[in-house]
């Protein structure tokens, strides 16, 4: 087993380990930090994602965007990389693949990455340096890759996570795409 395998290992046991009033209070804590970013305020093409397995759930802030008239897109995961489909209330949803829920769109209806200004984005572990591990099948570095050109800034890359999954320190892989930035339940790492 590799390094990077175990601290996936061991940090998805972590957050799996967070009962149902934690997970809502880490929600609400992190609704709070990303409402407060200009990132957030700026942008009016925000991408998130359906929390799974522990994840830091997304949806408070996912409610407050469409409060706010934002268009709201989740991943699509058909292809080898990410395709954003919106998202509404009442949207239809089905279930791909991976068992993950995503809204029931037609392809011209999707959006690519580079069209999104702020991609809220799920993660297992992270650094201080806004390195990431995410579950392994590569879906976002291979999606963002473009994002390593010089002066490319856009779309906003924000990972998010409870802090408990945040690690010593992460040896990147060349095709790993940095995050702008990490928010967690307790902190905004930039």
């Amino acid at each position: 087993m590799t390094t990077t395998d175990k601290i996936r290992r061991d940090n998805r046991n972590l957050r799996a380990g967070l009962d149902a009033d934690a997970l809502a209070r880490a929600a609400a804590a992190l609704c709070v930090r990303l409402l407060d970013l200009p990132v957030y305020r700026d942008a009016q093409r925000l991408a998130a994602y359906v929390a799974v397995n522990g994840e830091i759930d997304p949806w408070p802030l996912i409610e407050k965007a469409l409060d706010a008239g934002k268009q709201v897109y989740l991943p699509n995961l058909d292809r080898e990389t990410l395709r954003f489909s919106p998202y509404f209330r009442a949207q239809k949803m089905r279930v791909n693949r991976y068992r993950l829920p995503e809204p029931d769109v037609g392809d011209e209806q999707m959006l690519e990455p580079r069209e999104l200004d702020l991609v809220i984005a799920p993660l297992v572990a992270f650094d201080a340096a806004r390195n990431r591990v995410g579950m392994g099948g590569g879906f976002y570095d291979r999606s963002f890759a473009f994002r390593r050109e010089p002066g490319c800034d856009r779309p906003v890359l924000v990972g998010v996570a409870h802090e408990i999954q945040r690690v010593d320190a992460l040896v990147p892989e060349p095709w790993d795409v940095r995050l702008d930035m990490v928010v967690t339940d307790q902190a905004v790492y930039r």
